[in-house]
């Protein structure tokens, strides 16, 4: 008997969860169309695949695993009603994947997806990375893994471990950036780098969608705000689920490869405030310094002017400054805002960072959040008016009544650490932990359900501590008896 395939049912499906294989596209027609399991067997899906590769439809992107792609030409053939649906479908899926949010469709089944759903860090050296070299500041530098997305396909019916996600693809959908942009019908990368068709082929959606989050970005944000702890309010720009997973989609495959100064303490993977704080810990003057309306005055001009000099081609680095501002600057709820702004202050913070070197002073940025500590109070007042001359010529403006100082005898807080003697959490956090320590002991039940947040508030605290050198007023064994105090309450109650 005959079979009739409805080639353009397998087409969309393939375009919402590609890279896949036939089994996969066969599973998830059968989930996404009334439960019909049998509504196409993997074979007869496979002999579909083998007919598009003749065409130039799909590309096989993993022999072993037989996963296959769509190529520009391919996509094309979906209709505008089916590519919004695909778009639409995929960018959800994807955004729930990247979050660990993927569940399974089947109630019953006993596998999961878990926090392993999550992006990995690719360690091994990609094609497109650029080679560090052998000269470095003093400090160690963090290493800019690239991150990557488990298989959207095994992800949806195996749930996740990390034996089970399978291969982890260089460019989502595709092995290479080189294999991107031979499915768009180009022989190899071009001299300007791949743009608008390419990426939008490794994410899998139309690129008539990218354009139009380009384009028409006030469609594709929402905007609130925030008070701040000043009194005053912050204007907050948070992407939508379509901006934001193309967002996330550059800040994991492309803006990885640019390099992040060594001062830059904020948004780098193992940096925290303690880190930055501890640069300066026993310095005899110490200055705070902030940008006011840090990511907003980062100009969509001089994001792409600092992404050409970190190294990108001129084709991605205009796509990529275009996809990421909101009126003219960097949007304050943006996933890639972070990452683009040490890019794009990278030339300074390097030739700050090299001036202090020369001057017996300290110099770390966390955020907005400035810092010089030193021993002589001219040299760390001559750094400050170094940096305000330099961000200055970019349109950053620092904050005058943010501007500290502080000389031998004073408290000297840095991102909210205490760096006199040792680097530790300022007084009053220390008593507010403390205080909640003792109410939890004397009302566990008003307390029970915020154990872990409280655990959490501990393990920070006492991080801070070590041999000769306590964190006052929390000793350890106090926390920590507290703790399993509120503990047993809960495990005595809880039954």
């Amino acid at each position: 008997m005959a079979i009739i395939v409805n080639v353009q049912l397998v087409r969309l499906a393939l375009g919402c969860i590609q890279p896949a294989d036939a089994n996969s596209v066969s599973k998830f027609l059968g989930a996404s169309l009334i439960g019909d399991d049998n509504l196409l067997s993997p074979s007869v899906i496979q002999t579909v695949f083998d007919g598009w590769i003749a065409d130039g439809d799909v590309v096989s992107v993993h022999k072993k695993s037989q996963l296959y792609s769509l190529t520009r030409q391919g996509d094309k053939k979906l209709n505008p009603k089916e590519r919004k649906v695909r778009d639409r479908t995929r960018l959800f899926l994807l955004k729930n994947l990247r979050a660990a949010k993927l569940h399974l469709p089947e109630a019953g089944e006993s596998e999961k997806a878990d926090v392993s759903s999550a992006v990995i860090v690719d360690q091994p050296l990609q094609e497109d990375e650029r080679p560090t070299g052998a000269v470095c500041p003093p400090r160690v530098a963090r290493r800019a893994d690239r991150a990557c997305w488990p298989l959207l396909a095994k992800q949806l019916f195996v749930g996740s471990s990390s034996r089970a996600s399978g291969p982890f693809f260089r460019f989502l959908s595709f092995p290479t950036i080189k294999a991107c942009a031979q499915a768009n019908g180009l022989d190899s990368i071009p001299s300007d780098g791949i743009g608008l068709n390419e990426i939008s082929l490794a994410l899998g959606i139309s690129p008539q969608l990218i354009g139009l989050l380009i384009h028409k970005p006030e469609r594709h944000y929402r905007t609130f705000q925030i008070p701040k702890s000043n009194g005053g309010t912050r204007n907050i720009q948070s992407p939508r689920t379509m901006m934001k997973v193309a967002q996330y989609f550059l800040l994991d495959y492309v803006l990885y490869r640019c390099p992040v100064h060594v001062s830059a303490m904020a948004y780098s993977r193992g940096c925290t405030v303690r880190n930055n704080a501890e640069v300066h810990v026993g310095r005899r003057f110490v200055a705070n310094i902030d940008v006011e309306n840090f990511f907003p005055s980062l100009s969509r001009k001089i994001v792409f002017r600092e992404l050409i000099a970190s190294g990108m081609e001129t084709n991605m680095a205009s796509l990529v400054s275009r996809l990421t501002s909101y009126n003219d600057g960097l949007p304050q709820g943006a996933p890639t805002s972070a990452a683009l702004s040490n890019i794009a202050l990278y030339r300074i913070d390097d030739e700050v960072f090299n001036y202090c070197q020369s001057i017996g002073v300290e110099y770390t940025r966390y955020a907005d959040d400035i810092t010089f500590s030193g021993e002589s109070l001219e040299a760390v007042q001559g750094a400050i008016e170094k940096i305000k001359a330099l961000l200055n010529s970019i349109g950053l403006v620092i904050n005058k009544s943010k501007t500290r100082i502080f000389g031998p005898s004073s408290r000297k807080v840095v991102t909210g650490v205490v760096v006199n003697e040792w680097a530790q959490p300022t007084r009053k956090s220390r008593r507010k932990l403390r205080a909640e320590l003792h109410q939890a002991t004397l009302n566990p039940e008003k307390y029970a359900g915020q154990i872990d947040v409280m655990r959490g508030k501990a393990a920070y605290m006492l991080s801070y501590a070590g041999e000769g050198r306590p964190v006052g007023g929390l000793p350890r064994g106090y926390v920590e008896s507290s703790l399993a105090k509120l503990a047993a309450y809960i495990k005595e109650h809880k039954g």
